[in-house]
């Protein structure tokens, strides 16, 4: 019998969030071969998950590590895009958020709205992908519950006011670090 990984621990092993393996297994599933399939874990209380092979879940951390190596970084424009509040139903649940990272919010927020007619963009932030994670666990480190996945329930003011504080530390993410004229980068 197969071995296999979940999304959550593949995410871990590459310090992004459950969202950013999806979307990324989804997109290249098939340049990759990968075969997703939902299983009941041991630890997924008999909830089905997503999960990847071992063979599979490798194959993809070795192409995640590829694509984004410190030149990608560098030169990839879709290195940036930004974090967002949402929502999701304010009318019923004033206080459940979708927080996350989107290459372009507004598409993203169109997405959730399909599925939750009258959510609210309540603010995004512009943020390097690399950011994702710190940012979740700045903004959730206090305050809140996790619902499921990147959906959590506290204070609003409070997600907003921890966000600030966060990116008024940061700088402008589609600033580029000049390289050294010593950088092996130099030359690539």
């Amino acid at each position: 019998m197969a071995s296999y990984r979940t999304y959550k621990e593949i995410a871990d092993e590459l310090g992004v969030s459950i969202d950013t393996i999806r979307r990324n297994v989804k997109s290249k599933k098939v340049n990759l071969a990968l075969a997703p399939q939902k299983l009941k874990t041991p630890t997924s209380k008999g909830a089905l998950v997503a999960c990847l092979t071992s063979d599979d879940a490798e194959k993809f951390v070795q192409f995640y590590k590829t694509k984004e190596n410190p030149k990608s970084l560098l030169n990839n424009n879709r290195s940036y895009g930004y974090f967002y509040l949402i929502q999701l139903i304010p009318e019923f649940q004033p206080k459940r958020v979708k927080i996350g990272f989107a290459d372009d919010v507004d598409k993203r927020f169109k997405e959730h709205q399909t599925s939750s007619p009258t959510a609210k963009l309540i603010a995004s932030w512009p943020c390097k992908r690399a950011w994702d994670k710190a940012v979740m666990d700045c903004l959730t480190k206090e305050g809140c519950k996790l619902v499921l996945n990147e959906v959590y329930e506290g204070d609003v003011n409070g997600f907003i006011d921890r966000a600030k504080k966060f990116f008024s530390l940061m700088p402008d993410p589609t600033t580029e670090i000049e390289l050294s004229d010593h950088s092996p980068l130099k030359n690539e």
